[in-house]
């Protein structure tokens, strides 16, 4: 259950007057849609469809699928491989996120913070303390924002603490990558506003960017769309339809529709700050990965860490907001500039799906630093 440090792979325009929804007619080529005649938009579908299948094969993964954007607009789609044996993938395929979900709770949070309901930095000992911990005052110390920032002192997973909910350190102190902090905040927000996550989510994250195709919990639509997870051991399986949410783990969602939401936090900054000032990570984690030597020192970005429930990787080149998800035979990842409004969306079906995720991210992304970092998430 997106049990790995994945980074990112770890931080309003109303929907009925949202100029980011408005988009070209769209053109299909059987693999997707091009929503972009431009000419540098269709070279680089070119250049990743010429690329795709041989990964897929390569590496034994069903199949990919893609959504690009450029200047804050979605630009085109694709699919390449099997959703499950005999059947093609396509745009419309939904993969299971895993970790991904996190930056969508994440959102909801923050803006409903933004919004007046609450502080992000008040306890949320008021409205909610888990029953595993209430006798351990440092319940008192957790805050919205230690749970988005990964600094709760909780495990990723309370199955790591003998099934019960522990601190394995004191809040505040220290970065530690924590699902159990994503849950620990939902349940809060439950709490807070009186209201389901689902209620919360939908009204402040996916109704006004225009999302339609995302669902926590098993919905009759999803019927016939899922991709089968080819898992490490070669199994094709259907990941479990939840009928109970998980706020970090086991979303379903398509690419074209994560991409909505990712333009949509780009058109919607939740403050008035410039977005390099904004995306700065609570923790810088760079040194864990360049003094360890799993990125090429000269290639070490300027920053690495975690902010309100995004990934932050600061290249000299591009800042990178981002978030990857990781299961048995689900590999995804999501990444924007908001400097620049580009970004991508790429979800795969296969326990090699991160060196897919890597081949494709090459191409998309021409940036040393962070292709050494995609490099070294896939295992080399």
């Amino acid at each position: 259950m997106g049990n790995k440090f994945f980074f990112g792979t770890a931080c309003i325009l109303s929907l009925f007057s949202s100029d980011i929804m408005a988009q070209p007619k769209a053109q299909s080529d059987g693999n997707g849609q091009i929503l972009s005649d431009s000419e540098p938009a269709r070279d680089l579908r070119n250049r990743v469809a010429e690329k795709a299948g041989p990964s897929l094969a390569e590496n034994g993964v069903p199949s990919v699928s893609i959504a690009y954007i450029a200047d804050g607009e979605l630009v085109w789609t694709y699919a390449e491989g099997e959703s499950e044996p005999g059947k093609q993938a396509t745009p419309e395929t939904l993969y299971n996120i895993a970790s991904m979900t996190k930056s969508i709770v994440a959102e909801t949070v923050v803006r409903l913070s933004k919004s007046g309901a609450f502080s992000m930095d008040d306890s949320m000992a008021s409205d909610w303390v888990d029953p595993d911990i209430k006798d351990d005052p440092r319940h008192k110390l957790l805050t919205p924002r230690l749970a988005l920032t990964h600094r709760t002192g909780l495990p990723n997973w309370r199955y790591q603490t003998d099934d019960i909910l522990k601190f394995q350190n004191d809040p505040d102190t220290q970065f530690g990558y924590s699902g159990e902090g994503l849950q620990y905040v939902a349940r809060f927000i439950e709490k807070k506003m009186g209201r389901s996550l689902e209620e919360l989510v939908a009204e402040t994250v996916f109704e006004p960017a225009g999302m339609t195709e995302t669902t926590f919990t098993d919905k009759p639509w999803l019927d016939g769309r899922i991709a089968k997870s080819k898992t490490k051991s070669g199994e094709h399986v259907f990941a479990p339809r939840r009928t109970d949410w998980n706020a970090a783990d086991d979303v379903w969602s398509s690419t074209g529709d994560y991409a909505r939401f990712m333009i949509w936090v780009m058109a919607n900054p939740v403050n008035s700050e410039r977005a390099a000032t904004y995306w700065i990570p609570r923790d810088n984690l760079k040194y864990q990965i360049c003094q360890e030597g799993r990125v090429p020192l000269p290639l070490c970005p300027k920053s690495l860490g975690f902010t309100a429930g995004w990934t932050v990787y600061d290249t000299p080149e591009n800042l990178i907001v981002m978030h990857g998800g990781g299961d048995d035979g689900e590999h995804t990842l999501g990444y924007f500039n908001p400097v620049t409004g580009n970004g991508a969306v790429i979800f795969t079906n296969g326990d090699n799906g991160q060196k897919v995720i890597r081949d494709i991210a090459e191409i998309l992304l021409p940036d040393a630093s962070f292709n050494a970092f995609t490099n070294m998430q896939s295992g080399g």
